[in-house]
């Protein structure tokens, strides 16, 4: 699992997010390799490219604000986790089908 954190889009301490991000991730049993802790989504390309390569399957963000405009092109790679709603927006699986929400934050992955 990967995390991305704006701070642009935040209304709490980065902190605070951090460590929110932190707990969920280790209450649903994902290693978290790194947070991405930015001004603005000019690096999110390049990371979300990465992500096949690395073997990162979910991202986590606090809520879908942080990715505002890149939701269809992250789902294309992995799962996105959400604080706030809490809950995953699962992975395109078929091209052209969308999946719904899943709302909740149980550790069924």
């Amino acid at each position: 699992m990967y995390a991305l954190l704006r701070r642009d889009k935040s209304d709490q301490p980065e902190s605070v997010e951090t460590e929110r991000i932190g707990d969920l991730a280790e209450r649903l049993g994902f290693e978290l390799r790194g947070i991405l802790v930015a001004d603005s989504d000019a690096n999110f390309a390049a990371l979300f490219a990465s992500f096949e390569l690395s073997g990162i399957t979910a991202l986590l963000v606090p809520s879908v604000l942080h990715m505002t405009g890149w939701m269809d092109v992250v789902r294309r790679h992995v799962d996105v986790w959400t604080l706030d709603p809490p809950g995953r927006w699962q992975r395109h699986s078929t091209p052209g089908v969308t999946t719904a929400f899943l709302p909740g934050l149980g550790g069924d992955r």
